[in-house]
């Protein structure tokens, strides 16, 4: 089965914008978004040491992350908020993890030949934004 993919709208905290492509990808457990798709002048945490992890590719391809950042995510109607890793050669604009869709309560039903993303908590939710 394919990986689902979405156009999304992305927002940094100094409030820059964006859309890129993203596949929601639950192989992966965490969100990565290629370095050159971040909208110019947003600040990008770099990493003291680079991270690297394997890939699905053949050969023992290794995919390098060089910094992250905080982002909002509009997808399905809905804001989330994650941290996502930035990595300059990603193959795909950007990756929603397993960690985020799980924060989030993000699920993939694929029903006769179509596929659907459900968001089960949405940041505008009174429960979410309780601060106890």
């Amino acid at each position: 089965m394919s990986k689902p993919t979405r156009d999304v709208e992305i927002e940094t905290p100094e409030g820059k914008r964006g859309n890129v492509h993203a596949v929601l990808d639950t192989g992966s457990f965490y969100t990565i978004i290629r370095e050159d798709v971040i909208p110019p002048s947003a600040i990008v945490m770099r990493l003291r040491r680079k991270e690297s992890f394997g890939t699905a590719r053949i050969g023992g391809a290794k995919l390098v992350a060089t910094g992250a950042i905080l982002l909002k995510i509009y997808l399905e109607g809905h804001w989330i908020r994650g941290e996502a890793l930035v990595a300059p050669h990603l193959g795909s604009d950007m990756l929603i993890g397993a960690g985020l869709m799980q924060m989030w309560d993000i699920s993939i039903k694929n029903s006769n030949g179509h596929t659907s993303v459900h968001i089960g908590r949405d940041m505008q939710d009174p429960d979410i934004q309780t601060v106890l």
